[in-house]
């Protein structure tokens, strides 16, 4: 014990944030993770793969009661063949077994809990990961949990956490932005939930497409979010002098001609 916490003390930061960041994956001991993580040349993936096909998760085969094994078949079964991934094709597999449809919000969550770069895909660190967040180690357990994710949203702490993480998310690869049809798609989604329902979401969405028809930034997504929960739907206490992003104070005038008939 006192070989390993002096061992640990040599330990670079970003070495010690790669021990964690594969414990948080596989559920193994700081010994094990050590082990993995330096005859794999500290590359986390490789040290993944190493714990799986060595039979170190054998001898470690819970975490919480979560069957490591059983996480890696659920991985195993959704990847692309001679790739280290899930992408489209076993995404689609993945909804048909959960029996909901790819773009079901709660496949959003799903994403926010696995924390998926990107649309379509999630990598084995994040497919992994978030199975072991999820406590989820089977399909059946995870499609148990869906009406549990889907009553988060409700929430409005849990309901910003996912709209934040939807943004980038949102974007294709490469980009800063969210592309136009994309953010209203999402935007649609996101104000579906019943308890977050934003009566303008309709009015918002056919204002972008007509007068902005250009991608979304960040600032904005951000900020419509605060402009839904403090701004009154008939805008009677929209404070014209505050500092909202200038296509909110457009799409307010926007509405505003509209109700009048202007």
């Amino acid at each position: 014990m006192e070989y390993l916490s002096s061992a640990m003390n040599r330990l670079t930061k970003p070495q010690k944030d790669k021990i964690t960041q594969f414990r948080s994956i596989t559920g193994s001991s700081e010994k094990v993770a050590t082990e993995c993580l330096k005859s794999s040349g500290w590359g986390v993936e490789q040290a993944i793969d190493m714990f799986y096909t060595s039979g170190l998760a054998a001898q470690a085969t819970t975490t919480g009661g979560l069957d490591l094994r059983g996480v890696e078949s659920m991985y195993q079964r959704y990847k692309e063949p001679g790739d280290d991934k899930i992408s489209v094709d076993g995404i689609t597999r993945f909804c048909e077994d959960l029996e909901v449809d790819p773009t079901d919000i709660v496949v959003l969550v799903v994403s926010y809990y696995m924390n998926a770069a990107v649309m379509c895909e999630y990598s084995k660190d994040e497919f992994t990961s978030g199975m072991v967040r999820l406590g989820c180690d089977a399909i059946d357990k995870l499609k148990r949990r869906l009406p549990e994710l889907r009553a988060e949203l409700k929430q409005d702490a849990k309901f910003r956490e996912v709209y934040a993480y939807a943004y980038n998310f949102s974007r294709e690869k490469g980009q800063k932005c969210v592309q136009l049809d994309t953010a209203v798609g999402m935007w649609q989604l996101l104000f579906s939930v019943p308890e977050q329902r934003w009566p303008l979401i309709d009015d918002w969405c056919e204002f972008l497409t007509k007068h902005h028809n250009r991608a979304i930034s960040k600032d904005t997504w951000q900020q419509l979010y605060d402009f839904i929960k403090s701004v009154k739907p008939d805008f009677s206490n929209f404070d014209e002098n505050s500092a909202w992003p200038y296509l909110l104070d457009e799409f307010v005038e926007h509405m505003k001609a509209k109700r009048e008939g202007r």
